[in-house]
């Protein structure tokens, strides 16, 4: 009798395992999230009633799922505290809820304010740099006009017309050269200007497009609140 009940449970084994394999192997594990901004409890069996074994996961908490239940209505899930148990099906989604998004975005804007600074601080360091050859410039110039009137000076009291003549031509030519030299630079001065107000309006124009997406996409991101299911 004993080998005959035994028998029969052996045989009743693979029927079983042929039952449950299609739906194990057709519900493959997933990462899932946590929507809304309820804690949704963690329970031990698929039933309201059932024992709590986490009082609450937070909106965004991401799980893996395993199985569906019959009625389709619980999933079980595990967190990455290794805590497994069953979750209404209503309370998870496959998608990021708009909480981490709205974080993400709020950390790429924190990166594109950090560049914007040093942007800024190079900036402010090129127009130091712009206005130190300005005063260069002043006092190349101010050089200049002083051996002009040394020239004129030397003309008027020298009785070697040829050797002032030479000497004038030298004058003349270095003249020209930090004249051009002059001319360089301020054109440089004005290039470095133009840089840093077109790096301006492009720093202020991003900062404004951000602000704008922040405040369009944000209101459409945000999760309704649902009903929580009465866990204790």
């Amino acid at each position: 009798m004993k080998k005959s009940l035994l028998a029969n449970r052996l045989t009743a084994i693979p029927a079983v395992m042929a039952f449950l394999l299609p739906s194990l192997l057709s519900y493959a594990q997933e990462t899932r999230y946590i929507s809304d901004t309820l804690l949704v409890a963690v329970r031990a069996e698929a039933q309201t009633d059932s024992e709590i074994v986490h009082r609450g996961l937070s909106s965004g908490t991401a799980v893996l799922s395993y199985a569906l239940s019959e009625n389709n209505e619980w999933i079980e899930i595990e967190t990455r505290n290794g805590i497994r148990g069953w979750v209404r099906a209503q309370y998870l989604q496959t998608d990021p809820p708009a909480s981490l998004l709205i974080g993400e975005m709020r950390v790429e804007l924190a990166k594109v304010q950090a560049a914007n600074d040093r942007l800024v601080a190079q900036l402010s360091e090129r127009s130091s740099e712009a206005n130190l050859a300005d005063g260069a410039i002043d006092e190349l110039t101010a050089q200049v006009e002083s051996a002009r009137n040394e020239l004129a000076e030397i003309r008027r009291v020298s009785s070697a017309a040829l050797e002032l003549d030479l000497m004038n031509q030298q004058l003349v030519a270095e003249l020209e050269s930090e004249r051009s030299g002059a001319d360089l630079l301020r054109l440089e001065n004005v290039r470095l200007r133009e840089r840093i107000a077109n790096n301006q309006i492009l720093d202020g124009a991003l900062a404004v497009l951000l602000g704008v997406i922040l405040a369009v996409i944000t209101p459409r991101l945000w999760p309704s609140k649902k009903q929580s299911d009465g866990w204790n």
